[in-house]
């Protein structure tokens, strides 16, 4: 994360050595490989495109140039807070083809004049820092814990199998993993009924903790489709790393058919859980403003205004899969001017205890930090520090 709000921060520098601490000491348990880095919302996967021009050769010209502008469209939409997103002006490709770092080709179709494609594109993430940054956008990097969700869809007596499959698969062609909220796609067990999927849209805590036991403890969202006066209803219902989800919303059946219906609908129920915290990090954000869906309880009691307090004395977790990231993070440091005082208090293979200090905010840190090349973010109310993918 860069641009983060201060009001998780605040609190932190008197208990955050004891928590990093204990990270520190799971660090050295642990022997699995290390988690992926947040850079990963520089590629955006699953772009969809269909195109058509006076031959194959330029077709397939313009669908890939208008995939990396969908991309770069995706992109914004993670990184600039809510606040700023309707402020921002639309960017031709010829202003963005030089961030591209690659394209890869899931599927492709092509006719004398037609391209249908699927692919992925990967930005550079430092030219994109760079570019954002002359422009004086501001943007956030930063994801939320990752979290598992479930399809399913519920119909006239029950669960619906064979559409629930279709339902699920609509959520398997989203990009799941490299967004601002990362999930995991479980399928349904044979024991689920929908009773039990109904006792949790009710508010059941005890089926939601029964549900989550089964799938994993880790953050669980339940998406329920349903066909209902006509509409197709979409239930958000569990819990994500913004806090508890208990979000409805409809849309109208799409006459080509349910596939573009069942598309739509997830690719809203995964923009709702992104906006959920994005939210999180963009104090600007007007709460009043129609939104589908409600403020989590991620940092509960804390209801009043963010501050801009200085840190001082700060205490921080460095998390580094190799040597090289450890080298990058130090030297970024070290270009901090503002940044005094660091020390090393402990190391591990992979982790390290360090202490610092800071006269400014958390925003100002974390956007010093980002144009150096180092993510902040908070964990568990301790500060981690870890290298961006170059």
């Amino acid at each position: 994360m860069t641009c983060k709000t201060a009001k998780g921060f605040r609190r932190l520098a008197a208990n955050s050595a004891r928590l990093i601490r204990l990270a520190l000491l799971g660090s050295l348990l642990l022997a699995g490989p290390s988690p992926a880095l947040a850079a990963n919302l520089f590629n955006v996967a699953q772009v969809h495109v269909d195109v058509t021009a006076n031959d194959a050769v330029v077709a397939r010209e313009k669908g890939m140039a208008e995939a990396e502008t969908k991309a770069f469209g995706t992109l914004l939409a993670r990184l600039v807070p809510l606040s700023m997103q309707s402020t921002l002006p639309a960017f031709s490709h010829r202003e963005i083809e030089g961030l591209v770092a690659g394209v890869a080709i899931h599927s492709e179709k092509t006719s004398h004049r037609r391209y249908v494609g699927v692919l992925d594109v990967r930005f550079y993430p430092g030219a994109v820092r760079q570019f954002l940054s002359r422009r004086s956008i501001p943007y956030v990097e930063s994801q939320a814990s990752p979290i598992s969700i479930l399809p399913v869809m519920l119909e006239v007596g029950g669960i619906a199998e064979d559409v629930g499959d279709k339902w699920h698969a609509a959520w398997a062609r989203l990009d799941l993993k490299n967004g601002v909220a990362p999930a995991t796609l479980v399928v349904p067990r044979d024991d689920i009924d929908a009773p039990t999927v109904r006792s949790l849209i009710a508010g059941d805590t005890d089926a939601y903790a029964s549900l989550r036991s089964v799938y994993g403890y880790g953050g669980l969202v339940v998406a329920v489709g349903e066909v209902a006066d006509g509409l197709f209803q979409i239930r958000l219902v569990g819990a994500d790393a913004a806090g508890d989800v208990n979000v409805t919303a409809t849309s109208s059946l799409d006459r080509r058919g349910p596939r573009t219906t069942w598309d739509r609908a997830a690719q809203m129920g995964l923009r709702t859980l992104e906006r959920r915290w994005q939210q999180r990090l963009d104090p600007g954000f007007d709460e009043t403003a129609p939104a589908p869906f409600r403020r989590g309880s991620l940092y509960p009691g804390e209801v009043v205004a963010p501050q801009q307090d200085a840190l001082g004395r700060v205490s921080a977790l460095i998390e580094f899969p190799s040597v090289r990231d450890w080298q990058q993070i130090r030297f970024g440091l070290q270009r901090v001017e503002d940044l005094r005082g660091f020390e090393v208090v402990s190391r591990s293979a992979r982790a390290a205890e360090v202490v610092f200090d800071f006269n400014g905010s958390a925003d100002q840190l974390q956007a010093l930090l980002a144009q150096n090349g180092i993510a902040l973010y908070q964990r568990d109310g301790a500060l981690v520090i870890r290298a961006s993918v170059p």
